[in-house]
């Protein structure tokens, strides 16, 4: 839910979790509306839908609010897509369920189609791909030509809605597709760095620090027991 006071977006998750389900017995899953311009064959477009819809469980949820609680959810769904497996089998069923478990669909509602993860992932890849080579200019023509319109924009004082002399006009996002998109481009607008955990198994992003390498303690401690038993194994 999108407050319009505040600007923040507050998200749902599932607490029963998720599941995926062939699309031919779903009605009513809403399109995702992704805005893209890149090519897509019937083919390829066949084979995704044949993936089926991610759906919710139960009815319950629990809400958070991915601005503040999900700093590095951008780079967690590019990272799912890897150009080695084939489009229609890369992020696979399994990360995509371990991402709607923690985040929540992308869009609003009980149900989406794999398909639109699957191709936000690749967007969402193309894009942090240019960065990290720093191809600036082929990172802004994959956000010009890919970037979703569930975005609005907001004329804004103070946080609490109150009258001040200084206002401003401010992009926010109404789902996760359109929050990840802003959290990348970020990185290229403000210089802002992500990187990713270290410690295995952890698949943590969070803003660049030449001294930070674990997004936590656990993760640091989880590393160096790692570290130690490779080198008993020598």
């Amino acid at each position: 839910m999108f407050n319009s006071t505040t600007g923040d977006l507050t998200w749902s998750v599932c607490t029963a979790g998720y599941e995926v389900v062939e699309g031919g017995e779903e009605k009513n899953v809403p399109d995702a509306h992704l805005g893209t311009n890149f090519f897509r064959s019937e083919m390829q477009q066949a084979y995704l839908l044949k993936r089926g819809v991610v759906r919710a469980k139960g009815l319950e949820t629990k809400e958070y609010v991915p601005s503040s609680e999900a700093d590095g959810l951008a780079r967690q769904l590019a990272a799912m897509f890897q150009y080695e497996n084939p489009i229609v089998q890369s992020p696979t069923d399994d990360q995509i369920l371990a991402f709607s478990n923690r985040f929540g669909l992308l869009v609003p509602g009980k149900k989406m189609y794999v398909r639109d993860i699957v191709l936000t992932c690749k967007y969402l890849h193309l894009f942090a791909e240019a960065i990290d080579r720093g191809d600036k200019i082929k990172a802004r023509e994959v956000f010009n030509d890919a970037v979703v319109p569930g975005m609005t924009v907001r004329v804004v004082g103070s946080k609490s809605g109150r009258l001040t002399a200084n206002w401003k006009l401010e992009v926010e996002p109404v789902n996760l597709i359109a929050l990840a998109w802003l959290q990348i481009a970020a990185e290229l607008t403000t210089g802002r760095a992500m990187k990713k955990c270290n410690a295995p198994d952890c698949l943590e992003w969070f803003s660049d620090r030449s001294n930070k390498r674990f997004c936590n303690n656990r993760c640091k401690m989880a590393f160096h027991r790692q570290y130690s038993k490779d080198l008993q194994s020598i």
